[in-house]
């Protein structure tokens, strides 16, 4: 009775030159975008190229094109998925929320994303708001959204509203830079960060004067 091949041996090779011959990834837009959001957050965003991400794809470069025009419209797509996930990531967490409570856990999951996702946030904040992208400039307005409405609950509307989110934003970016450039190596951040959410949020009621 003859043996069973084995399986590693060369008759019955699954393998080739060391490397599995895995099934290739069922190309799309979803799962290409998903894919370099990955390669961000591991890579930084200088080293995002369409050769590089079809490499850990397992396929090749033109074989991408198939369902991204070019690189900008990758990045374009990145960006905007980004902004999807801090509107959604803002609202979970402010929901059922009001005035201080919901600024304390609001800046806390902002500096949780930008320190989970590193390159994710490089992609979010790299594009001006203001830019040339109408689509891309109301999507980051409506990513503020959650955050007014939360300030709304301190007596505050309109112009009053939108320029306490202002605030907010550039309190929660400048600190999120500081701690990513290593400024704050030797400081107790936690610490630093909250008495200056805490500041923030106590502030936000005598805005309605």
């Amino acid at each position: 009775m003859s043996a069973r091949p084995d399986p590693s041996s060369t008759g019955g090779r699954s393998r080739a030159n060391g490397r599995s011959a895995a099934r290739p990834v069922r190309l799309s837009r979803d799962v290409i975008v998903n894919a370099a959001l990955n390669f961000l957050d591991r890579e930084g965003w200088d080293a995002l190229t369409i050769n590089a991400l079809a490499t850990q794809l397992g396929t090749k470069g033109p074989s991408l094109y198939n369902h991204v025009h070019s690189l900008g419209d990758l990045r374009r797509a990145m960006r905007m998925r980004v902004i999807d996930d801090i509107l959604e990531m803002l609202t979970q967490v402010g929901q059922g929320r009001a005035r201080d409570d919901a600024v304390l856990v609001m800046a806390g999951a902002y500096r949780s994303y930008a320190h989970h996702h590193p390159g994710r946030y490089s992609a979010f904040t790299r594009m001006p708001l203001g830019g040339e992208d109408p689509e891309y400039t109301a999507a980051a307005t409506r990513a503020a959204a959650p955050v007014i409405e939360v300030l709304m609950s301190y007596g505050l509307d309109g112009d009053r509203a939108f320029h306490a989110a202002l605030e907010f934003w550039a309190a929660m970016h400048g600190f999120v830079l500081l701690e990513m450039t290593g400024v704050m190596d030797n400081v107790d951040t936690d610490a630093v960060f909250a008495d200056m959410v805490r500041r923030l949020a106590s502030g936000m009621g005598s805005r309605t004067g």
